[in-house]
């Protein structure tokens, strides 16, 4: 007896979606999919959408409760023909643990990527900030709107940017066949596909970065999303750079129930509440947490690592801890990879990947607390630590002059820029923030973490630096003593407000 197994996903959507008087470019606005994405549905060339997608069509179509029954019972019955690509469709990692906020984010990046107004976007950001986790949230939202989904590429365990093309080439499961050289081979299999690669941790692998030039070039429908702690610095990479989590200003967060609208203190309590179960926010324990997330400047990383720590300490002694930050932030789950595992490590994972000259200025630029301008890192980091340090009889400049010390040369204050630009690309220090309240001049700073890295290793330098922390903070200390001269002078009449 033959069985009526009814009509076919693509069918069902077709007709209500005539029923409806919508063209399919109509629903994908309402839905907040791609035309293509249902175009593919309705043909059966997408036969199992993800139910996350049912649920939107359905919205989208005003269906019944026993109509969405129906719809979610053709997705389930229907089961698709064994495709020869089907290496092409391997599964995005799948997270442990509850995605935590980033909504703007996601906003954000979805309306890039689908349909694409870009096809190359690099998430950017210190380690530990949660590009990864964020990338692979976005893929998933987005897999069922392109046609060959959304294949995750790790290239933390690549030494060499030559293997760039190899390790793509393996999670898409292409065999080499023929010695055909790999950017040719990867060309071929991928020139008609629409497909999201999905690129993580592209940061010590940057010299391989034309090679993914040439292959967007070659294939119109590939889309990529990278993350790295430095851009890529290709034609047509929209950077985006993703900021730790907001946390919650002093006082906010007296009430357990702004727990919702504050992410950071979310991330806490889920991941202490995993090693200590009876843990809860209270009023006695949410503003100590919220403490404990503005010392740890937002960085998800730093939460996660800090809430492992009530299971043998209270947030309000565990923030007592935290003066100096690094020892205690240790010990994460051991199915992370080894950088990841504690934030010292992960913080030297982007160190080590600078030059020498960017590594010094970094150091140098833990004397300052609170941010710094231009001026006064061209004043105090300027000079490398074989060179005499300035004395106090040299006048630093005010903060509306643009004069450089005597001891600051051309080449010297030039090389610090293009340091300080350096280390920005490299997510080490902050972009530049609203400027000086007195002179607009743009401050930079670094997260309290990263700073506190630095200030370790200007405290224990390399042998040829040695030396190195007692003349820059000598400098710093002449910088400052000479502003707050130059200041006292004018404190009082026209310019005392400046």
């Amino acid at each position: 007896m033959a069985v009526n197994v009814g009509p076919s996903f693509g069918d069902l959507l077709q007709g209500f979606r005539d029923r409806a008087a919508l063209t399919q470019e109509e629903l994908a606005e309402r839905a907040g999919l791609s035309a293509d994405a249902i175009g593919l549905l309705e043909r059966g060339e997408r036969q199992r959408p993800r139910r996350h997608t049912v649920r939107q069509l359905a919205g989208a179509l005003g269906l019944s409760d026993e109509e969405c029954a129906r719809f979610a019972a053709a997705r389930q019955a229907q089961r698709a023909a064994p495709r020869p690509d089907a290496a092409l469709r391997p599964a995005l990692p799948l997270p442990a643990t509850t995605f935590v906020g980033r909504a703007a984010e996601i906003a954000d990046l979805t309306r890039l990527l689908a349909p694409p107004t870009v096809r190359l976007v690099t998430l950017t950001g210190p380690g530990g900030v949660g590009k990864t986790r964020l990338a692979v949230e976005v893929a998933a939202r987005l897999a069922d709107q392109f046609a060959d989904g959304a294949v995750f590429v790790p290239l933390a365990p690549l030494r060499e940017p030559a293997l760039v093309l190899d390790g793509i080439a393996r999670e898409l499961g292409i065999t080499d066949r023929g010695g055909r050289p790999r950017l040719e081979r990867l060309t071929a299999r991928l020139r008609a596909r629409r497909l999201l690669l999905v690129l993580d941790n592209f940061e010590h692998l940057l010299p391989a970065a034309p090679l993914l030039a040439d292959l967007l070039a070659a294939c119109p429908r590939l889309v990529v999303l990278a993350t790295s702690r430095a851009p890529l610095r290709l034609s047509g990479e929209r950077q985006y750079p993703v900021p730790p989590l907001p946390p919650p200003d002093a006082g906010s967060a007296s009430r357990p129930e702004n727990l919702a609208h504050h992410p950071a203190l979310a991330l806490f309590a889920q991941r202490a509440g995993a090693v200590a179960p009876g843990f809860a926010l209270t009023p006695e324990t949410a503003e100590a947490t919220a403490a404990i997330c503005r010392r740890l400047d937002g960085l998800p990383l730093a939460i996660e690592l800090a809430a492992a720590g009530v299971k043998v300490l209270p947030p309000r002694a565990l923030l007592a801890r935290l003066d100096r930050a690094l020892p205690l932030l240790a010990g994460g789950p051991r199915d992370l990879p080894a950088r990841q595992r504690t934030l010292r490590d992960t913080i030297a994972w982007s160190y080590d990947l600078l030059p020498p000259d960017e590594q010094g200025l970094l150091r140098r630029l833990a004397v300052f607390a609170g941010g710094w301008t231009l001026a006064a890192a061209e004043a105090v980091c300027g000079a490398t630590s074989d060179q005499r340090p300035a004395t106090s009889d040299t006048s630093p400049p005010t903060p509306s002059s643009s004069v450089q010390p005597s001891s600051v040369t051309g080449h010297s204050s030039l090389a610090v820029l293009r340091g300080l630009a350096a280390l920005v690309d490299a997510s080490l220090v902050q972009p530049p923030a609203a400027g000086d309240p007195a002179t607009g001049a743009p401050r930079y700073t670094m997260l309290e973490t990263v700073r506190e890295y630095a200030a370790e290793l200007l405290a224990d330098p390399p042998a040829s630096a040695a030396g190195e922390e007692e003349a820059v903070r000598r400098r710093h200390a002449d910088y400052f003593l000479g502003l707050v001269e130059e200041a006292q002078q004018h404190l009082v009449g026209p310019e005392e407000g400046a």
